[in-house]
């Protein structure tokens, strides 16, 4: 009956589909320049389309550099036919209504065709169902959640709360002052069935761009949780996923500069919030703190920096080092230019530093690194930096699974270590 909410988004019927509609757009396009009435309109309208998806390039990739990662050149080339098959409409004769229109329908086709490709690459929908997925816990915002006095239901059967939680570093007690979005937070039924459980925190942080409602949406963890939870009597760690950016395509590089005291934040704001917030065991060496993409670089800059602030990490996908492109470019937009102070709080030096004073200050840290297999530059990365983690003490492995720079990987990573973190927080995997 619901056949439909398992067409998937992202196999192979759907890549067919998305070279089917941008062939067809770019056909449709060029086709102008078979009559001599639009030649030049059209060639006038494919030369400014290939000019703005130029300069849309140059200014993300090179200039702007709002994300940490290069945004693949096929997801310009998809915007571009939108924007070519719309200048080739509004550039037509008044009285070429006919093909006006049909370049406004391939238009709208190519914008969402270039939604498709984003999708493809990143999948953060893998089928269509997962538009409006099937709820695993029940979403509230935090005073809703202060008058619970038993576990949500679903079904007939106890769940999570998945609760909107303000948790900006900016109340008096904060160190920070960093403005956070609101948290998300999964609460186990165990936290009203069984109070005198102290139960362990999972950090999370999403990518760049992205937002702390990825991880309970795209990443699938109220579900995962919710799979732990059903046959652990109700019991799970709390998980939160917090925002690390301050916006949605903000690039801070989890450091402290400026305004944005990121670093401050995440290892002495949020564990102190959440102990506000939630009755959870206050030893944060059953803590996690992890992350997708920037927010997985950032869990290791968090593990390095502040070895007491999270027992461990999971790194999901994160560079080689915090950047916003290229390591002059990030010397100099946050350390004002002080190289120095950027090795002082780089992951890789502080390891290095480690390894040569055989401190041993890492050594009660554990952790996870994972990478896409075919994420070649996350796998290059991570491999290095495991081999180091462990030089340094701490207890890591990496591992390799199916796919990119993707949801389809963080997913899996996710559901992969759940067990594991839960086990580091002391319950039973």
């Amino acid at each position: 009956m619901n056949s439909w909410r398992t067409i998937s988004l992202t196999d192979t019927t759907a890549l067919i589909v998305i070279i089917a509609v941008a062939v067809i757009t770019a056909l449709v396009i060029v086709s102008g320049l078979l009559s001599k009435r639009l030649r030049h309109r059209t060639a006038v309208s494919i030369v400014l389309a290939a000019v703005i998806t130029v300069v849309m390039w140059l200014t993300i990739e090179k200039w702007w550099k709002p994300f940490p990662d290069a945004t693949p050149w096929i997801i310009y080339g998809a915007g571009g036919l939108a924007i070519g098959a719309l200048l080739c409409a509004v550039t037509l004769p008044r009285k070429s209504g006919k093909r006006r229109s049909l370049l406004m329908v391939f238009a709208l086709l190519a914008a969402l065709n270039t939604a498709a490709v984003g999708n493809l690459i990143y999948q953060p929908y893998p089928t269509v169902g997962s538009f409006d997925a099937q709820p695993t816990s029940v979403e509230m915002p935090y005073t809703d959640f202060e008058a619970l006095s038993s576990p949500p239901t679903l079904d007939g059967r106890n769940v999570g709360a998945l609760v909107t939680v303000p948790l900006a570093g900016t109340t008096d007690d904060s160190q920070s002052g960093f403005n956070a979005r609101d948290a998300y937070a999964y609460i186990p039924p165990a936290y009203w069935t069984n109070p005198s459980l102290q139960l362990p925190v999972i950090v999370l942080m999403p990518g760049n761009p992205g937002e702390p409602k990825q991880w309970f949406d795209s990443g699938e963890a109220s579900q995962i949780a919710d799979a732990y939870q059903a046959t652990h009597d109700g019991v799970s760690p709390i998980v939160i996923s917090v925002d690390g950016t301050g916006s949605f395509s903000g690039n801070p590089a989890c450091v402290d500069s400026g305004d944005n005291n990121v670093m401050t934040y995440l290892s002495q704001d949020v564990p102190m919030l959440i102990k506000q917030k939630f009755r959870v065991n206050p030893d944060q060496h059953t803590w996690t703190i992890g992350g997708l993409s920037y927010g997985g670089t950032c869990s290791l800059q968090i593990i390095t920096n502040y070895p007491d602030s999270y027992g461990s990490f999971l790194d999901f996908s994160g560079q080689a080092e915090p950047t916003l492109g290229t390591r002059e470019q990030t010397v100099n937009q946050l350390f004002d230019g002080d190289e120095d102070a950027f090795l002082a709080v780089n992951p890789e030096d502080l390891l290095k530093q480690s390894i040569a004073d055989k401190d041993g200050k890492y050594s009660h840290i554990q952790g996870a690194f994972i990478a896409g297999s075919s994420d070649k530059s996350a796998v290059e990365a991570l491999t290095h930096l495991n081999d180091l983690a462990a030089q340094a003490g701490m207890t890591t492995t990496f591992d390799e699974v199916a796919g990119g720079h993707s949801f389809q990987v963080w997913r899996v990573a996710l559901a992969n270590t759940f067990d594991w973190a839960a086990g580091r927080g002391g319950l039973s995997s």
